[in-house]
């Protein structure tokens, strides 16, 4: 796979656009969460607040790898 292929240049940004999305939508719904939390037993809402931070800590990791893996398509382009 060549970084510099128009179509690789594509293919990341529309991965990063859909990553950024994601994340948006992480952090919308946990502030609903947060505002308005389910009536469960408090270790389960524990448990799931963890669940939810991983999720989110893993969409920005994946945003920061596309933005690494855009600047080097950028470099190979030029």
């Amino acid at each position: 796979m060549d970084p510099s292929d128009p179509e690789v240049v594509k293919m990341l940004s529309e991965a990063r656009a859909k990553a950024e999305h994601l994340l948006a939508a992480l952090l919308t719904q946990q502030a609903e969460v947060e505002a308005n939390p389910p009536d469960i037993p408090p270790d389960k809402l524990e448990q799931g607040r963890a669940a939810f931070q991983k999720a989110i800590d893993s969409a920005r990791r994946m945003l920061k790898s596309l933005d690494d893996a855009q600047k080097i398509s950028s470099i190979d382009a030029n």
